[in-house]
């Protein structure tokens, strides 16, 4: 039950914030596991299990998201043998075969190992560079996650990739990315992720006394508590969310780049080897994180070449306690 704006005004900042993570989490736990029953969802999306340290894991969960919501059954479909983690929003997860749903795989999945008769590709990075194929077939249907990509991803397929092959999700989640200025900086941190072969051949001088910042972060409520404390981050990974996460919570960034200078992601100039900064990331990621406008485009471009059955949005979705 909402809190009556009196008692709101009486209770810290802090203390309504996690009174909110409660909430979700009462809300969600029913639904976490839900599974699909015996007709085949419109989209499977093939991932791992979840995970908030890994951008392109939590873009995957969000598609499926945004797509029940705009009226589209879609479901999860484990990589491997089994979906042992979830999001704290609802999707549900498909056990069994493709059937005649329209298939999402992620650039790191080689092939079509669902034998999918309708594929997407969905290049999240670099085409090859965390595994997976180097070069998609025509009958699949590739995009791209970011329009900096498209010329990258152009050399994986026949023909070079136009704007409408730009399926851009919001990842950053408002309630637990945010600035806090009043809240006093006390550390500086490293990230390593993707970047482990630059570590080894640039390795920060400073590095003895920096928190790794994924071992202090096993949840992504930790990873916006521990970012606002920030006052600098290095990143040996130059291609990662957490760079725009950081920024957001009011942290200076910093980049190991591949000569080994250091340098400021958003004005460095880089272009492949960078996250999509976008004009205005600052005051748009909350509207974008629960924004599912960008549906109908993805599905528009998936009509030139099939048929996409449509249901209606659930009602339960269109009642989510959103921050």
């Amino acid at each position: 039950m909402p809190l009556k704006s009196s008692i709101k005004e009486r209770i810290p900042v802090g203390l309504r914030r996690n009174i909110r993570e409660l909430q979700r989490e009462i809300f969600f736990a029913v639904r976490r596991r839900r599974r699909v029953k015996a007709q085949h969802p419109a989209f499977l999306i093939v991932a791992p299990s979840y995970t908030h340290k890994s951008a392109g894991i939590r873009a995957l969960y969000r598609l499926c998201y945004h797509l029940n919501r705009a009226g589209y059954s879609a479901a999860m479909a484990p990589l491997n043998s089994r979906i042992d983690a979830l999001p704290d929003w609802p999707v549900a997860v498909h056990n069994g075969p493709a059937a005649h749903s329209i298939v999402v795989y992620p650039e790191s999945v080689s092939g079509n190992p669902l034998k999918a008769k309708k594929v997407v590709r969905w290049t999240l990075n670099t085409p090859g560079l965390i595994g997976g194929d180097t070069f998609y077939s025509d009958d699949e249907m590739v995009f791209v996650c970011n329009p900096m990509q498209l010329p990258l991803v152009s050399k994986s397929v026949s023909k070079p990739l136009t704007h409408d092959r730009v399926l851009a999700v919001g990842m950053i989640d408002p309630a637990y990315i945010y600035p806090d200025p009043g809240l006093e900086k006390t550390l500086d941190c490293y990230f390593t992720h993707k970047g482990a072969a630059i570590r080894v051949r640039w390795p920060l001088p400073n590095e003895a006394s920096l928190k790794k910042i994924e071992d202090v972060t096993p949840t992504m409520a930790s990873l916006g508590d521990v970012l606002r404390q920030t006052r600098t981050l290095y990143s040996y990974d130059h291609k990662s969310t957490i760079l725009k996460e950081a920024v957001i919570c009011g942290c200076r960034v910093l980049v190991v780049h591949e000569d080994g200078r250091l340098l400021d992601p958003e004005t460095c100039g880089c272009v492949e080897n960078n996250v999509f900064w976008g004009d205005g990331f600052r005051g748009n990621y909350v509207r974008r994180y629960h924004d599912s406008t960008f549906v109908d485009a993805f599905i528009c471009e998936l009509t030139t070449r099939w048929q996409i059955p449509r249901i209606e949005p659930r009602a339960e979705d269109n009642a989510l306690p959103y921050r």
